[in-house]
């Protein structure tokens, strides 16, 4: 049996859309990721709608936009409703994330992809796991294993490894090897020498992203002292400081740092206010706080330590609406006539919708203003293009192998952008006129039908109840009622129109039904105009009268009433509330915006940058790589690096397209056999690292009954038969050397890489063509010496 393994690239790849891959392992389709930005685009969703109901499981590694964009979506219009698997924090925060981007989305345009009950629908598929738990997929693909490892970059991001008998897959998108202030790093790095994780190592494919190949960043500790450094310019110039973020991912390290900030230093407290502007606010920091053990290690301890609540960010003032930041930036000030100045964290992170954007058009034409970007934003966005000048303007000198320089904020003076404004305007005159006449008349016809199709119902349940039938057929009875009330409800729509229309235009007053005659062995008596009246039966079962329990639940009170709300919802948003249904139109304005405030970026992304991406990959030595998710440039660079004959990549390097399909299986055979328990216990076993190995010498029988054939002990050939001795461990002199070195034997390598012990005893790889493998060769002079190392040298290794 040959494993199979195939790679296609349905968005993300050679550019920085939003991520999303379908790899084929076997028989089973596994989609890498479901994201879409926030215009959801049919161009590049429509390789998506092709694979969605082919698709047997769904992985999602980030709690953004650009890893989870187009699972709601995809789970309601597409039929994407296979098991799909996540972190029990991507989980929570992702729905958070996408639920405030629908409601902005509603607030500028008549968006109708899907709306916040088809998102918490969809997250409800989702199976929540923890780190390092293995879950096999489900049905006839139980032999495939997912299992979730720290991604760091967001609160529960995953790098994802999918196994099975032949190929071990290493998905790892968007990953960051430092700690930052909330989070640890990740599960790739182990300690703090730098090393690789030895349990990640050697993977038959590594899927990785190039989005951070061309940028050398400064230390952390560098860029977070230049973002406060930025903010405190603009708190200085009695201005406000706009911070896009996003609704629930980055949002958290950059709210934990700006809020430690806040509280050392009075003086800012002063002057402004530190906001965090997001229609589903109060909800994320409530799920951050219940999140606390995703985190870092020391949120726990400072908890213990200050004695307050988790993640509280008591500086931070969760506003949800343009106008209660106004109330509080108008009320909140000591002087009278005097207005407070704030710093905003306003979601979302590309400026293309949401507050961030209204803010920007309103604070962009003041100089006193400024706007820092922690994020260089989704392609095509607001806050790409202001990157985009920023960068041509400060990095103009810096060469490809120097750090990103981190400098004071610049001034766009004389620039414009265009800003393409999308809302919602309500209707007036003529407009809001016509449409309360249709809303009327969709209202009259509505209710009437709903009259007749309850009327209908009745007869139904009438006749049941007159029915002397014996309770055998009460059953079948049941199902034919329901049967006939759905074909009513699908068949006789013309019928209810007709009846409805001719009760709306006077026509008749009485509710008129023909007479249906035997319908699934129901049988309808002829009806004939008369006063619409139908008497009440009450219903009885075996047990007596049937009673409504709803009846007999003693109300809440108000406060009582509101609580229990929010533990049945736990996921509706802070703003979301019953409000009467206000004719609108969509708006849309094309509008010129003078950049007269300052701009800076400070790269508080949290993903791992070019040069420590590229030692990463080559310390994993996978046997192929898949570098997808960046610009073209980006690509080909980690590509070229990864190609270098002195990278550790054994064989193929790939750059696929979008839509192309590749073909990675490493073309190992497997054959399944059964030992037989006697020649089992006879066969002594060695462990080496994480396997045990050991040699077994049988014949083969096939059996009638079972398609495995069985290995059982040939005595014959047991006595007669002789295997030479075979080494099994790591040749790597490297390793060979500190053994050596921890028994007290003196070693150095010379110019040509041998490694020479004592002076006396020389140690070289030795390549073994016929075999196609690579051992070790011992050379010297027979004295102490050689047979020590030797000795030495045989104890590194198992012998089988």
């Amino acid at each position: 049996m040959s494993g199979s393994l195939q790679f296609t690239a349905i968005s993300g790849a050679n550019n920085e859309d939003a991520v999303c891959y379908l790899l084929e392992v076997d028989n089973a389709k596994i989609l890498l990721d479901c994201g879409s930005y926030e215009n959801y685009s049919e161009a590049s969703l429509e390789q998506l709608q092709r694979v969605a109901r082919q698709v047997d499981a769904v992985l999602l590694s980030h709690p953004d936009m650009a890893h989870l964009g187009a699972y709601p979506l995809a789970f309601s219009r597409y039929g994407l409703t296979c098991p799909a698997y996540a972190t029990q924090a991507v989980h929570m925060m992702g729905r958070m994330c996408v639920r405030d981007t629908v409601m902005s989305l509603k607030t500028r345009e008549e968006f109708s992809l899907f709306d916040e009950k088809d998102v918490d629908k969809a997250f409800e598929n989702i199976t929540p796991l923890q780190y390092f738990q293995p879950k096999a997929l489900q049905g006839e693909n139980s032999s495939i294993i997912v299992t979730a490892h720290s991604a760091g970059h967001t609160i529960g991001g995953t790098i994802w490894t999918i196994s099975n008998e032949t190929e071990t897959v290493l998905y790892a998108m968007d990953f960051n090897h430092m700690k930052e202030t909330h989070l640890s790093r990740s599960s790739l790095m182990e300690g703090n020498r730098g090393m690789v994780n030895p349990k990640l190592l050697r993977p038959t494919l590594l899927i990785t992203d190039s989005f951070n190949a061309l940028y050398k960043l400064p230390t952390r500790k560098k860029r977070v002292e230049c973002f406060l450094n930025s903010v405190a310019a603009g708190v200085k110039r009695g201005g406000n400081v706009l911070v896009p973020v996003d609704s629930a991912a980055r949002v958290l390290e950059i709210a934990y740092i700006l809020n430690d900030w806040w509280h050392s230093n009075r003086s800012l407290r002063d002057t402004h206010s530190l906001f965090f502007l997001s229609r589903c606010g109060r909800k994320t920091k409530s799920f951050a706080q219940s999140l606390i053990g995703w985190m870092a290690s020391n949120i726990g301890e400072q908890l213990l330590e200050k004695d307050s609540k988790p993640f509280d960010l008591r500086h931070v003032v969760i506003v949800q609406s343009i106008e209660e930041l106004e109330r509080r930036l108008g009320t909140g000030s000591r002087h009278r006539n005097r207005r407070r100045k704030a710093v905003v964290m306003a979601t979302t992170e590309g400026m293309s919708l949401g507050f961030s954007q209204e803010l920007f058009v309103r604070w962009a034409s003041d100089k006193r203003n400024m706007v820092v970007l922690p994020q260089r934003g989704t392609p095509l966005s607001l806050s790409r293009d202001l990157f985009t000048r920023w960068y041509e303007r400060t990095q103009r000198a810096t060469s490809p192998d120097d750090p990103m320089k981190l400098g004071p904020p610049v001034r766009l003076a004389g620039a414009e952008v265009s800003v393409t404004l999308k809302r919602l305007v309500p209707l007036e005159g003529k407009e809001l006129d016509k449409w309360m006449v249709q809303d009327r008349q969709r209202k009259e016809q509505e209710a009437a039908r709903e009259a007749i199709m309850k009327r209908k119902r009745d007869m139904i349940d009438s006749d049941d109840m007159n029915s002397d039938e014996g309770s055998d057929s009460e059953n079948q009875r049941g199902i034919d009622i329901a049967a006939t009330v759905r074909e009513m409800e699908v068949e006789a729509i013309s019928e209810i129109d007709l009846e409805t229309e001719r009760l709306l235009s006077g026509q008749t007053f009485d509710l008129y039904i023909k007479g249906r005659g035997l319908v699934r062995g129901l049988h309808f008596l002829k009806s004939y105009c008369m006063f619409p009246f139908q008497e009440k039966i009450r219903k009885v079962d075996e047990y007596g009268e049937v009673y409504d329990p709803d009846e007999y639940i003693v109300q809440a009170d108000n406060e009582d009433a509101t609580l229990l709300l929010d533990i049945d919802k736990p996921y509706e948003s802070d703003s979301e509330t019953e409000e009467e249904v206000r004719p609108t139109k969509p708006f849309k304005e094309q509008r010129r915006v003078k950049i007269n405030c300052q701009v800076a970026f400070v790269d508080m992304e949290g993903r791992t940058d070019g040069t420590s991406s590229s030692n990463i990959i080559v310390q994993l030595m996978p046997k192929r790589v898949v570098i997808v998710h960046g610009s073209y440039a980006s690509t080909q660079a980690l590509a070229r690096l990864c190609s270098d004959s002195q990278a550790s990549v054994k064989k193929e390097v790939y750059t696929p397209g979008i839509g192309e399909t590749l073909n990675v299986s490493s073309g190992i055979n497997i054959y399944k056999i059964k030992l037989t328990d006697a020649l089992f216990k006879q066969t002594p076993l060695l462990g080496v690292q994480q396997s045990t190995l050991g040699f077994m010498s049988g014949r083969i029988k096939y059996s009638q009954d079972d398609e495995v054939p069985v290995l059982e002990v040939n005595s014959t050939g047991l006595e007669s038969g002789w295997q030479p001795p075979m080494k099994v461990g790591d040749s790597k002199l490297s390793a060979l050397r500190a053994a050596l070195d921890s028994r007290g034997i003196s070693t150095y390598f010379d110019k040509e890489g041998t490694l020479v012990c004592n002076s006396t005893v020389a140690i070289k790889l030795a390549a073994n063509k016929r075999r196609k493998t690579e051992g070790l060769q011992i050379q010297g002079n027979l004295c102490p010496d050689y047979y020590l190392v030797r000795s030495i040298v045989y104890g590194h290794f198992a012998t089988i």
